[in-house]
């Protein structure tokens, strides 16, 4: 073999890198002194690669044989990017599969990025299954569109936040509201943190700001109220407060600009137990009787103030409450609730209920999606009532409370109960708030101990 032929072939040769994918087709920049043919010894015809490799010295060095490195590595995703890959398009989008090994593999260009992600299979049928669950992860665990490069303050990082709370199909717009109510509370209390950078502000200084909230810088004084100064700092106010904190480190963790979330650590605060006020049958009549003689809309607030105590009703159901969810027949109310899984529910209709909706139905067109309950609220004339009749405030929740307080004095156990207000927990929030007798209960139950 002459020496020019020699050459030709080292030109058209490539190397075997081994690796996670096929041969890269990568060129040897070393060359070797060529072999005559009587040292390279009789070859088969179907050996030419063999044969081009022992004349252009390949056997003899091992560079080549080193396995093959990624060009990079994107920590943001964990992803590895290959610069040269030999692979076979699949009828599937974002299915490829490798030409050596036969493995699929997940391909998805994200932010720019591309992205390879190994089904762990060779089997076409098996990895056509797992590709849109490894597309799902991956565009879950991507960072958000908005991210700055290399800095991100906290008001921008909570602008993602709130994109994400507005955008969910799944909250209602209190909720939404409920948990994004904490960034006035910030701009009152901590309107330093909003021009910093979110990787500069540290657990410490979110541990000593929330002592200084709790400590009394939470005070305000809001508009047009009777009282002047608020605290600020119930439980509520702090752990919404800790939460949107939380929400707004972990976008900045998720887009790789933090290393841990500054806010994790944060103690939430113990929900103080409410000691519950309520009044006696007499007393709740006259609040009744005096909201019902009140002029102009004093019918339609009695109407719902009585609807709430004789089913137990949220204020929120009482609204999407038609004669449609009342069944006179068989004794029973569907209440049309939407708060948890458990809240839509079938109660049984008591004495009281179903004379009150009796009544109501003798002065209107009981229409199937014609509203029940004329008023959206009461709260004003029960206020004014409450105060008339000399008994504590009472909101429209403290008569759900009512509810469930005669309920359990009269007898019924407590899972029944939670399964009435709608509880999903089987009756453990039931036992905790309502594990309690009023007075005039208590002194009748004590009568009955004795211990001779």
């Amino acid at each position: 073999m002459s020496y020019t032929a020699t050459l030709k072939m080292r030109a058209n040769t490539r190397t075997e890198v081994q690796g996670p994918f096929p041969s890269t087709g990568r060129f040897t920049s070393e060359r070797a002194p060529p072999q005559t043919t009587a040292q390279m010894g009789a070859q088969p015809a179907n050996d030419l690669r063999s044969l081009c490799r022992k004349a252009c010295g390949f056997e003899s060095r091992p560079e080549h044989q080193r396995p093959f490195r990624p060009a990079r590595i994107d920590s943001s995703y964990t992803a590895l990017l290959y610069r040269s890959v030999k692979v076979e398009s699949t009828s599937v989008t974002n299915l490829v599969k490798a030409a050596s090994s036969g493995t699929y593999y997940a391909r998805l260009k994200l932010r720019g990025r591309l992205i390879w992600r190994s089904l762990d299979t060779d089997v076409f049928t098996v990895a056509k299954l797992r590709l849109p669950d490894k597309l799902k992860e991956l565009r879950e665990t991507a960072p958000p569109t908005v991210r700055a490069e290399g800095k991100m303050t906290f008001a921008s990082a909570m602008e993602v936040y709130k994109a994400e709370i507005n955008a969910s199909p799944r909250l209602a717009e209190s909720s939404k509201k409920f948990r994004l109510r904490s960034e006035f509370t910030l701009r009152r209390t901590w309107p330093l943190i909003f021009n910093q950078e979110l990787r500069r502000i540290t657990p410490e200084a979110c541990a000593a700001y929330l002592q200084q909230f709790e400590s009394g810088s939470s005070k305000y004084s809001p508009p047009n109220a009777k009282k002047k100064i608020r605290s600020g700092n119930s439980p509520t106010a702090v752990n919404a407060l800790i939460s949107f904190l939380q929400h707004v480190f972990a976008i900045g963790v998720k887009a790789g600009i933090c290393y841990q979330n500054s806010a994790d650590k944060l103690q939430r605060k113990a929900p103080s137990k409410k000691l519950l006020r309520l009044p006696n049958k007499t007393q709740f009549a006259a609040i009744v009787c005096h909201v019902r003689n009140t002029p102009g809309w004093g019918r339609v607030a009695g109407d719902l103030i009585e609807g709430l105590a004789y089913s137990g009703m949220r204020v929120g159901e009482s609204r999407r409450l038609t004669w449609g969810h009342v069944d006179f027949e068989r004794g029973l109310l569907t209440v049309p609730g939407y708060k948890t899984w458990a809240a839509p529910r079938t109660i049984p209709l008591i004495d009281n209920m179903r004379d009150l909706l009796q009544r109501i139905q003798s002065g209107t067109t009981p229409h199937h999606d014609r509203r029940i309950f004329e008023a959206s609220e009461a709260s004003v004339s029960l206020a004014s009532a409450c105060k008339a009749v000399g008994v504590p405030h009472m909101t429209h929740h403290d008569l759900r409370h009512l509810f469930a307080t005669t309920c359990i004095e009269a007898g019924v156990d407590i899972p029944t109960v939670s399964r009435w207000l709608g509880h999903s927990d089987g009756g453990a929030l039931a036992m905790k708030t309502y594990g309690h007798l009023r007075p005039e209960h208590s002194i009748e139950a004590a009568k009955k101990v004795r211990f001779s």
